[in-house]
């Protein structure tokens, strides 16, 4: 018997009108579509009680199905409009599923964008453990960088993570952590109150840099082809 806090419902919102890349989420990552293969990824984690695939379409629907006719945990939720803009937020979509789906005994949500191919299923079993383990309310996927940021303003340039007057040395430079969009596990009642993926006791899942990139312009479609090679 699976125990409640380990209850796991998974979101993957796939929106059909990308503006960059035609139909992205149908891209092929060798045998499969960018959909299939996330939704492969986490069926083969195990950690999911139900996947609900959130789509403003009904021909990503059909052709989702021809993939897993016999998989009784993938359920299909029809966007509203309001959440399929190309500026809607996901928070709008998560906040739509919460409200319209039934989770009421699942306390914890993972939110999977099929955008991030290099995921793996070993990425999700681990990140959950640590979810679980550390009682995080929220904790987002990242690569650790010791990069140095500028930003450009009116004024001139500002250095944002470094003092550019004492330049530290690159391997005493303390490592910062960027999102690198894979996935989000939130627990639903926060997410309730906050409106947001993250929130209060935040905590990270560290994946490698070259595992950390998104399918989002058509340059990133190289990309692919390494993961290929």
């Amino acid at each position: 018997m699976i125990k409640h806090n380990k209850l796991l419902n998974v979101i993957i919102p796939l929106r059909s009108k990308s503006k960059s890349i035609k139909n992205k989420n149908f891209l092929k990552v060798g045998k499969y579509p960018l959909a299939i293969k996330c939704i492969n990824t986490v069926l083969k984690s195990k950690i999911a009680t139900n996947i609900i695939v959130a789509t403003d379409s009904k021909e990503y629907v059909l052709k989702i199905k021809k993939y897993f006719t016999n998989e009784k945990r993938i359920e299909y939720f029809l966007r509203s409009k309001k959440s399929s803009l190309p500026n809607s937020k996901t928070e709008v979509v998560i906040g739509e599923v919460l409200k319209k789906l039934n989770f009421q005994n699942v306390k914890n949500i993972l939110l999977v964008q099929a955008t991030s191919p290099a995921l793996n299923h070993i990425d999700l079993k681990k990140s959950f453990n640590k979810f679980l383990k550390f009682n995080y309310d929220s904790l987002f996927s990242c690569y650790e960088s010791k990069v140095f940021f500028w930003k450009k303003t009116k004024k001139g340039l500002i250095p944002l993570n470094y003092n550019h007057k004492n330049r530290p040395m690159r391997q005493k430079f303390v490592k910062n952590l960027v999102e690198n969009g894979a996935f989000y596990y939130f627990k639903k009642k926060g997410f309730e109150k906050h409106k947001n993926r993250l929130f209060q006791n935040i905590g990270f899942y560290t994946m490698p840099e070259d595992r950390s990139f998104e399918i989002d312009e058509p340059n990133d479609i190289k990309k692919i082809k390494n993961i290929q090679k």
